[in-house]
Order: C-alpha cells, then structure tokens, then sequence
C-alpha cells in the first residue's frame, strides 16, 4: 500500500481522491470518504450566492488587477467590524488590519520581526495543535517549544507548563484557540493566566483564531487580546476559510496594535504580495451579509451530537468532546498506534483520517465531519468507520472502558 503518510496530505489527497480510475493498493479512491480535509463540505459546492456574485462582478469589472499589498481598504472596514463585533476589539482598518492570501503566510509574516537571525528565538507552542503551528517557528527563523496539554484537563493550558520551558531566549507564545485538533476552547482563567505570564516575561501571544466563528452555543471563548494589557502584546490571526466555508477564496487576515502592524504594512509588498482583487470583493460580500454562518454552525453541531452518539457505541474508543469546529480528537489506543488504524480504516471503511503523529499525538486520529454537503452522506461514512471498529480484533468483547 502506498504510505499513508504520503496520503495524510490534504492536498495530494484530495487530488487522487477525485481520480475516479485510480487505485491505491486495490482501493477505489473514488469511493473514499475523505473525513481529512478541514474544507467545510468539500467537494461540494457552498458558496453563497451573494458572495460568488461579488467575485464574478470583481472579475468583469477590474478584477485583473492588483489591490494594495494590505488588502483593500473596503474590505479591511469590514474586517475591523468583524472584529468589534465578533472579538470584542475596536481596531483601526487603516492601522491595525493587514489582510493576505489566507492566513498561513500571515503567521511567519507576523512572527518574523521578533525572531533574532541566529539567535535560536522560542515559541512556546500547546500541543497537541494544528501541525503548521510546528512548522511556522523554524520557517519564521525560531524554534517550536512544545508545551504539553493533558486530556483530563479537556486539553485546557497549565501555565506551569509554560513557566517550566521559559528560558531567555523565549519570544512569542503561539496558541490555536478554538484548538484544532481537539475542538476545545481555552478557559477564562487559563488565559488570564497565559495573560498574566506573557505580560511578566514581556512576550507576544499569538492567537490562531481560524474556527471562532465555529463555537457551538452555549459553549464561552475568551478573547485573550481583550484581556488587560494583551491588546498590544497579541497578534490575533483569522480567515474566512472555515467558519464561512472559503477555503478557496484564500482571505486571511491578522489584527495587532500600530506599533506591530507599522512593520507588516512596511514589508507586506515584498512578503505577501497582494491578496486576489476578486476574492477580496467576495469576501466583503460576505462579512456584509454573514448571516449563512449561523447555518453552518448549527449543522455542525448537528453532526457533532449524532456522530458522538455513534461513536459512544464503540468499546474503548475516546474521544474528545467537541466545543467548536467540525473535528473530533479521537484516542485509538486500545486498536493500535494511528498510522495502524488509518490505514485498518481507509482499507475497511474507505474513510481516510489524519494520523495524529503530527498533531502531537501518536494514539489519535483527527477525524473531519464536515465533509459533504448532503449529512447523510457524511454519517454514512462514519456509519462505515464505526463498523470497522466493531470489526476490529483488538475490539472489547463487552463493556467500556474511557
């Protein structure tokens, strides 16, 4: 078979998903349920239609040239009411606001002025985490710190944690919140905490905030900019890929205090370029008229409590309760280490997770529920994937273990 760590890319995955002829070991690739791709209801069409009619608009009028290199200003004032409204922040578009071709560039971008060339800077990062998160410091000229997160606290931060990896030469603290990919929120208290030891040690939190607009009712996420004293020591970064379903609009955009966004601005037409003239057009549109969200957001939660019930079927099969998002963190221990269960999964279910090796976890597969647009179609596949449990040999005979 072919490795399946090749296959956990998201891309090539995807690609050789959607090649109806081709084979992987005698599997259909066709008939896989790619429950890897963090692209909400992929491969299926869901963008709005006010928003897709922004973009072909921006197409036949000036679409085919350049926008400023921080991103058009109509689009940064929607961007700074996003912000006040979804964050708790009053932000100037003009002095606090860059916008770029997602928000993955944003962060080596944001992070690279506080990293010293050679001077071996840290960045204390929670794990488990997205895996960029771990590739961003050495890419950005630092060193990833990975700072430990325990499943019985719900993967919540202990600031001794922090305190035991600080040394001199830590710099930036760089979180996911909500964490991808555990779907949980951070705490209050532990990021007043998180707050309080970035103050003391004069660091720079930044905060990937890509699944805010994923937070299921009832569930509290706290803005750690809108903390006191954070406003001017965090670099919030978000995008309009999940929550909105944009993934292939590529609009990111980060949000810090003027002394910070002063150097971004200054250097963003040699590092970022300048985000697609159309894609900004839809993605005011949709900050205009965002009210699709809601939508999205209920049925994940709608997934989210079905596919949890169906997972609580399984004999010693854990998992992490989501708060946020469109992912589950599930603890494969008891049937082996992950690659072992992806590939027992991809050739028994057809369904392709991501290993949680690069996570942060070697017993845990990411599993992703948003794909599909039709529900029934993705709980098919988790159908599938429960069975394959059943199946499993090292399945309990009876009982639970959790």
């Amino acid at each position: 078979m072919t490795s399946v760590r090749h296959l956990m890319d998201p891309a090539y995955a995807a690609r050789r998903a959607t090649e109806a002829d081709d084979h992987w070991g005698g599997i259909d690739t066709a008939k896989v349920a790619m429950l890897c791709i963090a692209d909400p209801f992929w491969p299926d069409d869901c963008t709005p239609e006010h928003v897709r009619a922004a973009a072909i608009e921006s197409l036949q009028a000036d679409g085919a040239h350049y926008s400023s290199p921080i991103g058009e200003r109509a689009l940064r004032v929607e961007i700074a009411k996003r912000v006040a409204r979804v964050n708790g922040l009053e932000v100037d578009p003009d002095r606090n606001v860059t916008v770029a071709g997602g928000s993955v560039p944003l962060f080596v971008h944001a992070m690279r002025p506080f990293l010293e060339p050679g001077a071996q800077n840290e960045i204390l990062t929670p794990t488990p985490s997205w895996v960029t998160n771990f590739e961003i410091g050495p890419l950005a000229g630092g060193v990833t710190v990975p700072v430990p997160t325990y499943p019985e606290d719900g993967y919540d931060l202990r600031i001794d944690e922090f305190a035991r990896r600080l040394t001199p030469r830590t710099k930036l603290v760089l979180i996911a919140n909500p964490n991808n990919p555990t779907a949980t929120l951070y705490s209050r208290r532990a990021l007043e905490q998180l707050a309080a030891f970035a103050r003391e040690n004069d660091l720079i939190v930044v905060t990937d905030q890509a699944f805010e607009d994923t937070v299921f009712d009832g569930c509290e996420m706290t803005e750690i900019a809108a903390l006191p004293g954070m406003a001017e020591r965090t670099i919030l970064i978000s995008s309009l890929s999940k929550g909105m379903a944009l993934c292939g609009y590529r609009i990111g955009y980060v949000v810090a205090s003027e002394e910070i966004t002063d150097v971004l601005h200054s250097s963003a037409a040699h590092i970022l370029g300048a985000p697609s003239t159309a894609a900004q057009a839809a993605a005011v549109a949709a900050l205009r008229e965002p009210q699709f969200v809601e939508a999205y957001r209920a049925e994940y939660r709608k997934r989210a409590d079905a596919i949890c019930a169906m997972l609580d079927t399984v004999p010693d099969l854990g998992y992490t309760k989501p708060q946020s998002g469109y992912y589950l963190w599930l603890d494969v221990s008891a049937f082996g280490n992950a690659r072992e269960v992806t590939e027992y999964l991809l050739r028994e279910a057809s369904v392709l997770l991501n290993e949680g090796d690069t996570w942060g976890s070697s017993d845990h597969l990411r599993l992703v529920y948003s794909t599909f647009a039709d529900r029934n179609r993705c709980l098919s596949a988790i159908e599938r994937m429960v069975d394959a449990f059943a199946r499993h040999p090292k399945a309990a005979v009876k009982g639970k273990s959790r």
